[in-house]
This record gives structure tokens, C-alpha cells and sequence, in this order.
């Protein structure tokens, strides 16, 4: 059997979703951060859920965003990303319109939405032109400056961009999600937060745990697979899980790896969660 396919405790970095989580739980650390993208100073933040899950309907897609913060008068969803998905802007406008239609079976008017963002922190440029920011708001094209005024903005951020008005502050994130450090007062604050949470042995188990829950599906699969007793050539268990996972890695849809592979949704989903591969 292959070993488990979950990164070491000691590999992990800014950019994995499970430190990123920790990492902006910092209520400090989440405004800063926030303010540097925004270019405002926020004032305030609260985290509903640890990891927010948004299911509408029992016949569609259900999402967990890795952070949903309510500020006073707007809500921010965060993503990290670590795969350059062609689909990636269908993904910010599918969350958007999830959050959305979360906020209105709460009771919300439309008139009540607030202003949301939907931001996604890339270790690629997406777009390939070198900017640090790419920022998408709703224009009119026959009207120059005219917005659509539905208050929504979607943000995708480039830890590879080279040019851009963005702050000094947002430059050293960026870099340090790429793991990368230097001597300023906030990179040394960061760092130190990023130790801190390396080192709490509350959350190192909190990983293994999962790691372990994942592991056990994987073997489940190829149990299953032998006593199937299929004829050779064709996928049992384990090459089943294998052949799913890298399916997923190339941006084929959830919806046909599952039909395709016969796995489990929640091995898969679990797999992107402790990957980063979303």
C-alpha cells in the first residue's frame, strides 16, 4: 500500500488551508490583513463558524469556505488556493451567490445584503499579468464608472505578482504565504504567529487526527476493493482513490469524479481540505 498522501506536520506553510484557518483566527491579525487587501481599517470582525458549510438544498452543491467573517456592516469570505483552476472565477461568482442566498433563507430582504467580498489568495497568477491584486466589481460598459451598485467584489490576490499599488504590509503576506521572510517588524509578526501555531501541540494533533480519518477512508477503499474481487484491469479500491485524487489535482468536476471513480464525496472533500487543493 502507499503511504498517506497528507503533507507532514513539519511541511506545512501559510499556504496550506489548515494554518491559514489558525492563522486567521487572530482577530488582530484577521483585521490587518483584511485592511492591507481592502485598503481600509476594519474595525471589527466575527467569526460565525470555524469553517462555514453553506447548503442550501439537499440536490445542490454544498461549499465550505475556509473563512467567513462578519465585519459590522459587510461579510468577507477568504480562500487560499493552490491549484490554478480554469474555473476559478465560476467558483468566486458560485460562493458569492451561495452566501447570498444563506443570507436571505435567514430571513434577510434583498434590500438588507451588505457589502461581500469573496477574495481568493493565489500562490499563481491566475491572470498572468503580474499584477499582486486583481480586483472585479460589477461596471456598466456603455456607462464609463457607472457600477451596477449590487455590492459585491471579488478579489483574487497573486503571492507571484510583481507590480501593483498595493501596501508594503500586503507584500510581506503575500510573501510570507510563499513562505517567504524577512527582517520588517511585520513579517516578524507574522512569523511569530506562524511559530506559535506550529508549536501549539493542540493543533498538531487536531492534523493528525484528520490525517488519520483520511488515512482510514484510503485503506477502507482498498479493502473494499479486494473483497469486490474484480478482475484485473479494472480499478479497485485503492487505484480507484488514487486515479479520483488526481482526477481532482487537473480540475475535473467533483459531480463526474465521483460517477467516474465510485468514491466517496467526503474522502474527496476531506482530501482538498487538508491539501489546500480546492
Amino acid at each position: 500500500m502507499k503511504e498517506n498522501t497528507t503533507k507532514r506536520w513539519e511541511d506545512l506553510t501559510l499556504a496550506d488551508n489548515f494554518i491559514f484557518q489558525k492563522f486567521m483566527r487572530n482577530e488582530e491579525m484577521c483585521k490587518k490583513i483584511l485592511g492591507e487587501i481592502l485598503n481600509k481599517k476594519i474595525e471589527k470582525v466575527v467569526y460565525p463558524e470555524y469553517e462555514k458549510t453553506i447548503d442550501i438544498r439537499y440536490d445542490s452543491k454544498a461549499i465550505r469556505l475556509d473563512l467567513y467573517v462578519e465585519g459590522e456592516d459587510e461579510i468577507y469570505n477568504i480562500e487560499m488556493q493552490n491549484i490554478s483552476y480554469a474555473y476559478l472565477p465560476q467558483r468566486g461568482r458560485y460562493y458569492q451567490d451561495l452566501i447570498d442566498l444563506d443570507l436571505l433563507e435567514k430571513g434577510k430582504e434583498y434590500g438588507e445584503l451588505c457589502q461581500s467580498y469573496v477574495i481568493f489568495i493565489c500562490s499563481f497568477d491566475f491572470y498572468e499579468l503580474g499584477e499582486y491584486r486583481y480586483t472585479f466589481t460589477n461596471r456598466c460598459h456603455e456607462v464609463k464608472d457607472l457600477e451596477y451598485g449590487d455590492l459585491t467584489t471579488k478579489i483574487i490576490l497573486n503571492t507571484k505578482g510583481e507590480r501593483g499599488c498595493i501596501s508594503s504590509d500586503l507584500k510581506t503576506f503575500l510573501a510570507a504565504v510563499d513562505g517567504i521572510f524577512s527582517n520588517s517588524d511585520f513579517s516578524n509578526t507574522i512569523k511569530a504567529e506562524y511559530d506559535k501555531i506550529k508549536k501549539n501541540g493542540e493543533f498538531r494533533r487536531e492534523y493528525m487526527t484528520l490525517g488519520l480519518e483520511l488515512l482510514e477512508q484510503y485503506q477502507r477503499g482498498v479493502k473494499e476493493g479486494r473483497e469486490e474481487g474484480r478482475e484485473e484491469g479494472i480499478l479497485v479500491g485503492q487505484e480507484r482513490i488514487l486515479k479520483a485524487i488526481e482526477a481532482l489535482k487537473n480540475g475535473e468536476s467533483m459531480e463526474d469524479i465521483i460517477s467516474k471513480y465510485e468514491v466517496d464525496e467526503k474522502l474527496l472533500t476531506e482530501y482538498q481540505k487538508i491539501m489546500g487543493d480546492k
